[in-house]
């Protein structure tokens, strides 16, 4: 698995020539002012020409996790997957900009192309924000985006369970 910072809290992973990007935000301002830290590594349009070698995995609705114009570009066969949270706002949202493709994952790992992802939601600390465990048969990434706070002991569990096979 290659791993490819973009900005903020976008990565994308590639393993096998599949593609998952997470979090996607170009330069559209966020709550009214903000802007990225940096422009992404892998310009827009060369994310829009993967096609459906590309999977989007949004972890939550706001604005710097989830850029609409640069999502408008995409195709819309592209395929999205997100928590499976109480709330449809993401879902909604997505649907809005035209995409239909659209998986909710939670605490049951998913396969998604090459990756198998698993959200990890957090009530206590938030309703609408979820952490995700992205993983493939050499490692795992932990995208956290928004979460700061600490996993439950439950999530604890699970995570270091399918974590135990790794070598290191």
């Amino acid at each position: 698995m290659r791993i490819l910072f973009q900005n903020h809290s976008s990565l994308l992973l590639e393993l096998d020539g599949n593609y998952l990007l997470t979090d996607p935000w170009y330069n559209q301002p966020a709550f009214g002012s903000w802007l990225p830290s940096f422009a992404p590594y892998v310009h827009p349009s060369y994310l829009a020409a993967l096609g459906d070698k590309l999977t989007v995995l949004i972890s939550h609705g706001h604005d710097d996790h989830f850029d609409d114009r640069l999502l408008s570009t995409f195709d819309k066969k592209t395929k999205f997957i997100t928590a499976d949270f109480k709330a449809p706002s993401v879902i909604n949202r997505v649907k809005r900009l035209g995409f239909g493709d659209i998986t909710t994952i939670g605490e049951k790992e998913v396969n998604i192309g090459k990756f198998t992802v698993s959200s990890y939601v957090v009530e206590d600390f938030s309703h609408d924000d979820a952490a995700y465990m992205i993983r493939t048969n050499t490692g795992a990434v932990i995208h956290a985006n928004d979460n700061w706070n600490e996993f439950t002991i439950n999530h604890k569990d699970i995570i270091n369970k399918r974590i135990s096979n790794y070598d290191k």
